[in-house]
């Protein structure tokens, strides 16, 4: 199962059907799209079965999480009442995959840290995946066996099994507080983070918050997180940032869950995060800003 059809919905979707399944997929009203365009540019008419929660039974071995970090502290609670074998969040930023576990059970929730860009184009009227790169699933502990039975419907999204998946949250965390917020601020694609040579400057300041942070948290990064950004961006050059779409669409953002998380737990901690929270302010600024033009 699917829940939620928004890119990266799209995007899951589309890797379970080169791999032979045909998802259900839960969604609150009619898809508005079924077509994704790929990074070779073809374009691609996805295979699912759409339903909503008052149609659901049954046992589901696999259910994956593909809605706003808002919206996915409601599925949680309705996944409370349901049998399945693991569930998968795919959300941005902090907090969604704590209140899984505490609400489901560690041994039964992953988390799926997804470095690949897609957005949604208004004017085609389709979604469209610009690429990406490794992306890692696993728990806090040893993943479970079956763990790898999912990684296999997912190849094309070259998703790897990881020991502890706790740094690589992180590692996605400096990424999404650096491009997301600054592409949403700026208005544009995600490679001007390192078309600019200031805007690149930037991203390496709030990085580098989230990576202090991190480390006062007492985890250490995989990588160099200011190096992680700059490649994402560059591998995702022509991708419009999640934030960068909710504003231009008058949504809400995920910035409580990234900015605002880092802001948050950087003072627990004690440790100073100025870029983060002048760009917490700015996102929820603007997204005030753009209720009322």
């Amino acid at each position: 199962m699917v829940v939620g059809f928004g890119g990266v919905g799209g995007l899951v979707t589309y890797a379970f059907n080169l791999s032979g399944v045909r998802p259900t997929v839960v969604l609150r009203s009619t898809p508005k799209s079924r077509r994704i365009r790929t990074p070779s540019g073809a374009v691609v008419e996805l295979d699912a079965a759409f339903t909503s929660w008052g149609n659901l039974g049954g046992y589901w071995d696999f259910i994956v999480v593909t809605t706003k970090a808002y919206d996915a502290l409601e599925v949680i609670e309705r996944l409370k009442s349901m049998r399945f074998g693991l569930a998968v969040f795919v959300q941005n930023g902090l907090r969604v995959f704590e209140a899984a576990e505490s609400s489901l059970g560690g041994d039964s929730v992953a988390q799926l840290v997804l470095n690949h860009g897609v957005y949604w184009n208004e004017e085609r009227g389709e979604f469209v995946w610009v690429g990406g790169s490794r992306s890692y699933i696993g728990t806090r502990g040893n993943p479970p066996s079956y763990l790898y039975h999912l990684v296999e419907y997912l190849r094309v999204l070259d998703v790897e099994v990881v020991r502890n998946i706790e740094p690589y949250r992180w590692l996605k965390l400096a990424v999404n507080a650096s491009i997301n917020a600054l592409t949403a601020v700026l208005g544009v694609p995600n490679g001007y983070l390192v078309k600019v040579p200031e805007l690149a400057s930037a991203a390496r300041l709030v990085a580098g918050e989230v990576a202090e942070v991190a480390k006062r948290a007492g985890i250490e990064l995989p990588v160099d997180p200011v190096e992680e950004v700059l490649k994402v961006a560059e591998q995702t050059a022509g991708n419009i940032s999640s934030t960068l779409a909710d504003l231009r669409r008058c949504r809400k953002t995920e910035v409580d869950y990234i900015n605002g998380a880092v802001v948050k737990l950087g003072r627990e901690l004690n440790v100073a995060t100025p870029y983060n929270e002048i760009l917490y302010y700015l996102i929820k600024s603007l997204e005030v800003v753009c209720r009322h033009v």
